[in-house]
């Protein structure tokens, strides 16, 4: 059977920092829309799905995925391993990029070269998305793929909250169990001192600026976006 790539964006309402911070406005558009338009350009990746939980708060999410042509699947709140699994399940995947819905300037490039580069080793988990394992990239531009056994034999072997609650705890924790690796094949990207993701609204005030100032869009590559981001 042949492989199938499903993107997985992982959205909910609720944030201890940044409550509600998927529908922040960035730009003129919510950071989930930025996510959302940015990782469908992709073109290494058979279908995409915006997974949220069932909860009422996490409506809005569901209706902007919607509204964008996106799949949605609605699952757990708080077992997001279980939620990504089941969301990729549903198009039978056979591996599964996983998305942060904080990263508004992920780049689909980097997704296409991770998803080609996953396929060619025999690897259960690989990131080129934030620093680690001698990678030393900017921190929110990248993603991380799993192979969709891997991510099933996880929800078997492991059933604390924190492994079901953090998706690649298993995976960093047991690299006995699995095989990770990183992907580094672009050096003007690195720049680990760097962060395009929104944690807090300090970071989403940073990087409004570096929108409107620097005319960052959704087309923006990584390394346009992070030149830009030198002199802004």
């Amino acid at each position: 059977m042949a492989e199938r790539v499903v993107l997985v964006i992982h959205a909910r309402m609720g944030s201890v920092r940044f409550p509600g911070k998927m529908l922040a406005i960035l730009g003129g558009y919510p950071i989930l829309e930025w996510v959302v338009r940015r990782s469908r350009r992709a073109t290494e990746v058979e279908h995409a799905v915006l997974a949220t939980s069932t909860l009422l708060q996490d409506d809005p999410i569901s209706s902007l995925g919607e509204r964008l042509g996106i799949t949605v699947f609605r699952g757990s709140h708080d077992d997001v391993l279980e939620r990504v699994i089941r969301a990729a399940q549903q198009h039978e995947a056979s591996m599964v990029v996983r998305v942060c819905a904080d990263n508004p300037f992920v780049d689909p490039t980097l997704i296409d070269e991770l998803v080609k580069s996953f396929k060619a080793r025999s690897l259960d988990y690989m990131f080129n998305h934030r620093p680690g394992l001698g990678l030393e990239i900017a921190d929110g531009f990248g993603a991380e793929i799993f192979r969709m056994s891997a991510l099933e034999s996880a929800l078997e072997r492991f059933t604390e909250s924190r492994y079901r609650e953090h998706l690649t705890l298993p995976f960093w924790e047991h690299q006995d169990i699995f095989r990770v690796a990183a992907l580094d094949v672009h050096p003007e990207l690195k720049s680990p001192e760097r962060r395009f993701d929104v944690d807090t609204r300090e970071n989403l005030a940073s990087l409004d600026h570096l929108v409107r100032v620097g005319g960052i869009t959704f087309d923006s590559p990584a390394a346009e976006i992070l030149e830009t981001a030198r002199y802004v």
